[in-house]
Protein backbone atom coordinates (compact mmCIF):
# COMPACT_ATOMS: atom_id res chain seq x y z
CA UNK A 1 0.00 0.00 0.00
CA UNK A 2 2.80 2.42 0.90
CA UNK A 3 4.67 1.58 -2.32
CA UNK A 4 1.50 2.18 -4.37
CA UNK A 5 0.91 5.52 -2.63
CA UNK A 6 4.51 6.57 -3.17
CA UNK A 7 4.35 5.62 -6.85
CA UNK A 8 1.13 7.62 -7.29
CA UNK A 9 2.70 10.65 -5.57
CA UNK A 10 5.77 10.46 -7.81
CA UNK A 11 3.60 10.28 -10.92
CA UNK A 12 1.64 13.34 -9.80
CA UNK A 13 4.86 15.26 -9.12
CA UNK A 14 6.32 14.21 -12.48
CA UNK A 15 3.16 15.33 -14.31
CA UNK A 16 3.26 18.66 -12.48
CA UNK A 17 6.93 19.17 -13.38
CA UNK A 18 6.24 18.39 -17.04
CA UNK A 19 3.29 20.79 -17.08
CA UNK A 20 5.39 23.50 -15.46
CA UNK A 21 8.25 23.00 -17.94
CA UNK A 22 5.81 23.06 -20.84
CA UNK A 23 4.18 26.25 -19.56
CA UNK A 24 7.56 27.93 -19.10
CA UNK A 25 8.55 27.04 -22.65
CA UNK A 26 5.26 28.36 -23.95
CA UNK A 27 5.62 31.65 -22.07
CA UNK A 28 9.07 32.18 -23.55
CA UNK A 29 7.60 31.67 -27.02
CA UNK A 30 4.52 33.79 -26.38
CA UNK A 31 6.26 36.94 -25.20
CA UNK A 32 9.16 36.90 -27.64
CA UNK A 33 9.19 40.41 -29.12
CA UNK A 34 8.71 41.04 -32.80
CA UNK A 35 11.48 42.98 -34.56
CA UNK A 36 11.26 46.79 -34.49
CA UNK A 37 11.35 47.18 -38.25
CA UNK A 38 8.97 47.34 -41.19
CA UNK A 39 8.52 43.57 -41.39
CA UNK A 40 5.04 42.08 -40.88
CA UNK A 41 3.91 40.18 -37.82
CA UNK A 42 3.47 36.43 -37.72
CA UNK A 43 0.60 34.92 -39.66
CA UNK A 44 -2.50 34.84 -37.42
CA UNK A 45 -4.01 31.46 -36.66
CA UNK A 46 -7.27 31.25 -38.66
CA UNK A 47 -8.83 29.12 -35.93
CA UNK A 48 -8.14 31.83 -33.31
CA UNK A 49 -10.65 34.23 -34.87
CA UNK A 50 -14.10 34.41 -33.35
CA UNK A 51 -17.24 36.16 -34.58
CA UNK A 52 -16.17 39.29 -32.72
CA UNK A 53 -12.46 39.07 -32.11
CA UNK A 54 -9.36 36.94 -31.83
CA UNK A 55 -7.66 35.04 -29.00
CA UNK A 56 -4.27 33.34 -28.83
CA UNK A 57 -1.52 33.07 -26.24
CA UNK A 58 -0.09 36.53 -27.04
CA UNK A 59 -3.08 38.63 -28.07
CA UNK A 60 -6.76 39.12 -27.36
CA UNK A 61 -9.18 41.27 -29.37
CA UNK A 62 -12.83 41.83 -28.46
CA UNK A 63 -15.11 43.97 -30.64
CA UNK A 64 -18.51 45.34 -29.69
CA UNK A 65 -20.80 47.89 -31.31
CA UNK A 66 -22.16 50.61 -29.05
CA UNK A 67 -24.88 53.09 -29.90
CA UNK A 68 -24.17 56.65 -28.79
CA UNK A 69 -25.59 60.00 -29.95
CA UNK A 70 -27.37 58.51 -32.98
CA UNK A 71 -24.23 56.77 -34.21
CA UNK A 72 -22.69 53.30 -34.18
CA UNK A 73 -19.35 53.06 -32.39
CA UNK A 74 -17.32 49.96 -33.25
CA UNK A 75 -15.08 49.44 -30.22
CA UNK A 76 -12.15 47.01 -30.33
CA UNK A 77 -10.38 46.27 -27.06
CA UNK A 78 -6.88 44.82 -27.50
CA UNK A 79 -4.54 43.23 -24.96
CA UNK A 80 -1.04 42.23 -26.02
CA UNK A 81 1.91 40.53 -24.33
CA UNK A 82 4.69 42.71 -25.77
CA UNK A 83 4.80 46.31 -27.01
CA UNK A 84 6.26 45.26 -30.37
CA UNK A 85 2.90 43.72 -31.24
CA UNK A 86 1.49 47.25 -31.62
CA UNK A 87 2.86 48.08 -35.05
CA UNK A 88 2.51 50.43 -38.00
CA UNK A 89 2.60 49.74 -41.70
CA UNK A 90 2.89 52.18 -44.57
CA UNK A 91 2.00 51.78 -48.22
CA UNK A 92 5.47 53.04 -49.11
CA UNK A 93 6.98 49.82 -47.78
CA UNK A 94 4.70 47.91 -50.13
CA UNK A 95 5.89 49.91 -53.12
CA UNK A 96 3.11 52.47 -53.49
CA UNK A 97 2.17 55.90 -52.12
CA UNK A 98 -1.23 54.71 -50.89
CA UNK A 99 -3.05 51.42 -50.62
CA UNK A 100 -6.30 50.00 -49.28
CA UNK A 101 -6.42 49.39 -45.56
CA UNK A 102 -7.59 45.80 -46.10
CA UNK A 103 -4.71 45.18 -48.50
CA UNK A 104 -2.16 46.57 -46.06
CA UNK A 105 -3.71 44.63 -43.19
CA UNK A 106 -3.32 41.39 -45.12
CA UNK A 107 0.21 42.17 -46.34
CA UNK A 108 1.39 43.04 -42.82
CA UNK A 109 -0.48 40.00 -41.42
CA UNK A 110 -2.49 42.12 -38.99
CA UNK A 111 -4.93 40.55 -36.59
CA UNK A 112 -6.61 43.95 -36.22
CA UNK A 113 -5.92 47.15 -38.14
CA UNK A 114 -7.18 50.70 -38.16
CA UNK A 115 -6.30 53.58 -40.46
CA UNK A 116 -3.54 55.90 -39.28
CA UNK A 117 -3.09 59.63 -39.89
CA UNK A 118 -2.79 59.55 -43.72
CA UNK A 119 0.46 61.48 -43.42
CA UNK A 120 1.11 61.59 -47.18
CA UNK A 121 -1.99 63.78 -47.59
CA UNK A 122 -0.10 66.66 -45.92
CA UNK A 123 3.38 68.11 -46.38
CA UNK A 124 4.15 68.80 -42.71
CA UNK A 125 3.93 66.96 -39.41
CA UNK A 126 6.48 64.68 -37.79
CA UNK A 127 6.19 61.07 -38.96
CA UNK A 128 8.04 58.13 -37.39
CA UNK A 129 7.02 54.54 -38.09
CA UNK A 130 8.61 51.47 -36.52
CA UNK A 131 11.54 53.64 -35.45
CA UNK A 132 12.08 54.97 -38.97
CA UNK A 133 11.73 58.73 -39.48
CA UNK A 134 9.74 59.33 -42.65
CA UNK A 135 9.31 63.09 -42.21
CA UNK A 136 11.09 65.42 -39.79
CA UNK A 137 9.14 68.61 -40.45
CA UNK A 138 6.83 69.43 -37.55
CA UNK A 139 3.64 71.47 -37.80
CA UNK A 140 2.00 73.85 -35.34
CA UNK A 141 -1.39 72.83 -36.74
CA UNK A 142 -1.54 69.35 -35.21
CA UNK A 143 -1.37 67.61 -31.84
CA UNK A 144 1.12 64.75 -31.88
CA UNK A 145 0.85 61.18 -30.60
CA UNK A 146 4.06 59.37 -29.65
CA UNK A 147 4.25 55.67 -28.81
CA UNK A 148 7.35 54.41 -27.02
CA UNK A 149 9.02 51.00 -26.93
CA UNK A 150 7.00 50.06 -23.83
CA UNK A 151 3.78 50.61 -25.76
CA UNK A 152 2.87 53.73 -23.77
CA UNK A 153 1.15 56.74 -25.36
CA UNK A 154 2.36 60.33 -24.97
CA UNK A 155 0.40 63.21 -26.48
CA UNK A 156 1.92 66.62 -27.21
CA UNK A 157 -0.56 69.37 -27.98
CA UNK A 158 0.24 71.84 -30.73
CA UNK A 159 0.69 74.71 -28.25
CA UNK A 160 3.52 72.83 -26.54
CA UNK A 161 5.50 71.33 -29.39
CA UNK A 162 8.74 72.09 -27.53
CA UNK A 163 7.98 68.92 -25.56
CA UNK A 164 8.75 66.94 -28.71
CA UNK A 165 12.43 67.76 -28.26
CA UNK A 166 12.30 66.44 -24.71
CA UNK A 167 10.65 63.18 -25.74
CA UNK A 168 12.86 62.68 -28.77
CA UNK A 169 16.15 63.62 -27.07
CA UNK A 170 16.43 60.21 -25.46
CA UNK A 171 14.10 60.66 -22.52
CA UNK A 172 11.87 58.06 -24.17
CA UNK A 173 12.54 55.37 -26.74
CA UNK A 174 9.99 56.53 -29.32
CA UNK A 175 8.98 54.08 -32.04
CA UNK A 176 5.94 55.70 -33.70
CA UNK A 177 4.78 59.31 -34.11
CA UNK A 178 1.52 60.57 -35.64
CA UNK A 179 0.60 64.13 -36.57
CA UNK A 180 -3.16 64.54 -36.75
CA UNK A 181 -5.36 64.86 -33.66
CA UNK A 182 -6.60 66.61 -31.74
CA UNK A 183 -5.97 65.01 -28.37
CA UNK A 184 -9.16 63.49 -26.95
CA UNK A 185 -7.98 62.31 -23.52
CA UNK A 186 -4.72 63.11 -21.69
CA UNK A 187 -3.82 61.47 -18.37
CA UNK A 188 -7.40 60.36 -17.89
CA UNK A 189 -8.90 63.83 -18.49
CA UNK A 190 -11.19 64.49 -21.43
CA UNK A 191 -9.79 67.34 -23.47
CA UNK A 192 -11.71 70.35 -24.73
CA UNK A 193 -11.86 70.32 -28.51
CA UNK A 194 -10.32 73.50 -29.97
CA UNK A 195 -12.77 75.89 -31.57
CA UNK A 196 -10.55 75.99 -34.64
CA UNK A 197 -8.86 72.79 -35.75
CA UNK A 198 -8.61 70.93 -39.03
CA UNK A 199 -10.84 67.98 -39.95
CA UNK A 200 -14.24 69.59 -39.21
CA UNK A 201 -14.14 68.90 -35.46
CA UNK A 202 -17.64 70.22 -34.70
CA UNK A 203 -19.51 68.42 -37.49
CA UNK A 204 -20.84 64.88 -37.38
CA UNK A 205 -18.64 62.66 -39.51
CA UNK A 206 -17.24 59.14 -39.60
CA UNK A 207 -14.41 59.08 -37.05
CA UNK A 208 -11.50 56.91 -35.95
CA UNK A 209 -9.54 57.04 -32.71
CA UNK A 210 -7.01 55.05 -30.73
CA UNK A 211 -6.54 55.04 -26.99
CA UNK A 212 -4.57 53.38 -24.22
CA UNK A 213 -6.55 52.03 -21.29
CA UNK A 214 -3.74 50.35 -19.35
CA UNK A 215 -0.41 48.58 -19.63
CA UNK A 216 -0.30 46.98 -23.09
CA UNK A 217 -4.07 47.42 -23.40
CA UNK A 218 -5.73 49.61 -26.02
CA UNK A 219 -8.94 50.66 -27.73
CA UNK A 220 -9.46 51.21 -31.46
CA UNK A 221 -12.75 52.94 -32.21
CA UNK A 222 -14.43 53.64 -35.54
CA UNK A 223 -17.71 55.59 -35.76
CA UNK A 224 -19.98 55.04 -38.75
CA UNK A 225 -21.36 58.18 -40.34
CA UNK A 226 -23.02 59.88 -43.29
CA UNK A 227 -25.86 57.37 -43.42
CA UNK A 228 -29.49 57.21 -42.36
CA UNK A 229 -28.62 54.64 -39.69
CA UNK A 230 -25.57 56.39 -38.23
CA UNK A 231 -25.07 60.14 -38.27
CA UNK A 232 -21.39 60.18 -37.31
CA UNK A 233 -19.86 62.04 -34.39
CA UNK A 234 -18.35 65.37 -33.50
CA UNK A 235 -14.93 65.26 -31.87
CA UNK A 236 -16.53 66.38 -28.60
CA UNK A 237 -18.76 63.30 -28.70
CA UNK A 238 -15.78 61.11 -29.61
CA UNK A 239 -13.67 62.53 -26.78
CA UNK A 240 -16.44 61.89 -24.26
CA UNK A 241 -16.84 58.34 -25.53
CA UNK A 242 -13.10 57.59 -25.26
CA UNK A 243 -13.10 58.93 -21.71
CA UNK A 244 -16.20 56.91 -20.82
CA UNK A 245 -14.59 53.80 -22.29
CA UNK A 246 -11.75 54.18 -19.79
CA UNK A 247 -8.92 55.62 -21.87
CA UNK A 248 -6.05 57.28 -20.03
CA UNK A 249 -4.76 58.64 -23.35
CA UNK A 250 -6.78 58.94 -26.56
CA UNK A 251 -6.12 60.51 -29.93
CA UNK A 252 -8.17 61.29 -33.02
CA UNK A 253 -7.03 59.63 -36.24
CA UNK A 254 -7.96 60.38 -39.84
CA UNK A 255 -11.73 60.16 -40.19
CA UNK A 256 -14.25 60.58 -42.97
CA UNK A 257 -13.99 57.88 -45.60
CA UNK A 258 -10.63 56.79 -44.15
CA UNK A 259 -12.21 55.59 -40.89
CA UNK A 260 -11.97 51.80 -41.20
CA UNK A 261 -11.60 48.93 -38.74
CA UNK A 262 -10.33 45.62 -40.12
CA UNK A 263 -10.31 42.24 -38.36
CA UNK A 264 -8.52 39.40 -40.08
CA UNK A 265 -8.64 41.17 -43.44
CA UNK A 266 -12.38 41.92 -43.28
CA UNK A 267 -13.94 45.32 -42.59
CA UNK A 268 -15.95 45.29 -39.37
CA UNK A 269 -17.28 48.85 -39.60
CA UNK A 270 -20.06 49.93 -41.98
CA UNK A 271 -18.02 50.22 -45.15
CA UNK A 272 -17.92 48.11 -48.29
CA UNK A 273 -14.78 47.19 -50.15
CA UNK A 274 -16.06 49.25 -53.08
CA UNK A 275 -16.07 52.36 -50.88
CA UNK A 276 -12.75 51.71 -49.19
CA UNK A 277 -10.26 54.58 -49.43
CA UNK A 278 -6.60 54.08 -50.24
CA UNK A 279 -4.44 55.70 -47.55
CA UNK A 280 -0.76 55.95 -46.68
CA UNK A 281 -0.65 53.99 -43.44
CA UNK A 282 -2.26 51.75 -40.84
CA UNK A 283 -1.87 50.97 -37.15
CA UNK A 284 -2.13 47.27 -36.49
CA UNK A 285 -1.79 44.57 -33.86
CA UNK A 286 0.09 41.37 -34.63
CA UNK A 287 0.38 38.01 -32.93
CA UNK A 288 3.76 36.96 -31.55
CA UNK A 289 2.91 33.25 -31.77
CA UNK A 290 4.92 31.57 -34.50
CA UNK A 291 2.72 29.29 -36.65
CA UNK A 292 4.93 26.34 -35.68
CA UNK A 293 3.41 26.67 -32.20
CA UNK A 294 -0.23 26.53 -33.31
Amino acid sequence: MQARTLRRTLLVLLAAMMLCASAQGTVLTEVSPLPWDESPGYEPNPEAFTQAGYVDASLRVDIVTVRRADADFHVARIKIKHASQLRTGVAKWLGSKTNRITTMAQRFQAVLAINGDYYSDRSAGLVIRQGITLREKTSKQYDVLLIDSKGDFHIVQRDHLEMLEVYLSGALDIRNVFSFGPALVIDGEKQAIPEKYSFAPHYKNPRAAIGQVGELEYLCVVVDGRSDDSAGATLETLAQAMADFGCIQAYNLDGGNSATLVLGGAITSDKSLNNERSVSDIIYFATSVDPINW
